[in-house]
């Protein structure tokens, strides 16, 4: 009896964590950087988010100038609600990648940068959902002129309800997984790395110096140190904090499943 309570306190909590898994890793890789490289910079961003904009030169200095061997950087959609518009950009990425391919992202991340105030909330505050989403393909289609309207409408309808939409929520769920609760936020090699989004060339070089060199990587990890500010504060506090309140969540409600249960059992041992 035992063993059927733990099994079903296990499958409690698992299926309290579980989220989609996505149909290929999660991510698009900036350039020509290698999955290979032993040193990997997971970057979560907001398109309409100026942090994350503001972050994106220094990130871009540091692997023009390390080997795509040596650094790989790649963008994860984290869509903040309070960014009206972010979730429709965030599946307008997919809907082109998946018609034109996955290297078109940092193309299109920067055209939506250039142009990130025009989609702000207040700049958009008197448009309904299917206008937002006409000047979103207007924008996409000025940036690739070979998207067709028909690969559009594939995966951009304005209210959901497409493959796209399906795999922009699973990249969302997949960032929760990781922790993330806004932009830009990292994991360096996995880890999750405090960066703030004035960070310079030189900021980022001296951060991941440690890991340059080669065959000594792994015993100079923990000398990898933050070297900036920290990140707005509602970011710095929660940081990270979320992925274990859920996991605290499945915690307790497959303990109080396992309780319930003995409780039951003891009930029915009595009575017999």
């Amino acid at each position: 009896m035992s063993r059927l309570l733990l099994a079903l306190a296990t499958a409690v909590g698992l299926a309290t964590a579980q989220v989609p898994i996505p149909a290929s890793p999660p991510g698009f890789t900036y350039a020509e950087g290698s999955a290979d490289a032993h040193i990997q910079l997971d970057m979560f961003i907001d398109l309409l988010c100026p942090d994350s904009k503001a972050a994106y030169p220094a990130l871009q200095q540091v692997a023009a100038n390390l080997s795509s061997s040596a650094f790989r950087l790649r963008f994860h959609q984290f869509p903040l609600p309070y960014h009206h518009n972010a979730y429709s950009f965030a599946q307008a990425s997919r809907t082109i990648a998946h018609a034109l391919g996955d290297d078109t992202f940092t193309r299109w991340m920067e055209a939506v940068y250039a142009n990130q105030d025009a989609y702000w909330n207040k700049a958009t505050e008197t448009l309904g959902q299917k206008q937002v989403t006409a000047q979103i393909g207007a924008l996409a289609k000025k940036t690739f002129p070979e998207l067709t309207d028909a690969q559009w409408a594939e995966g951009m309808t304005g209210h959901g309800g497409t493959q796209m939409d399906v795999d922009t929520r699973t990249e969302w769920k997949y960032a929760c997984t990781r922790g993330i609760s806004g932009t830009p936020m990292y994991l360096l090699n996995e880890v999750p790395f405090e960066a703030d989004a004035s960070w310079t060339y030189d900021d980022w070089m001296k951060a991941i110096a440690p890991l340059l060199s080669g065959a000594e990587t792994i015993k100079n990890d923990a000398n990898v140190r933050s070297v900036g500010a920290p990140h707005d504060a509602a970011v710095d506090v929660h940081h990270g904090y979320e992925f274990l309140a859920y996991m605290g969540v499945g915690t307790f409600l497959g303990v109080g499943v396992l309780l319930a249960a003995q409780r039951y059992d003891a009930g029915y041992q009595t009575l017999r």
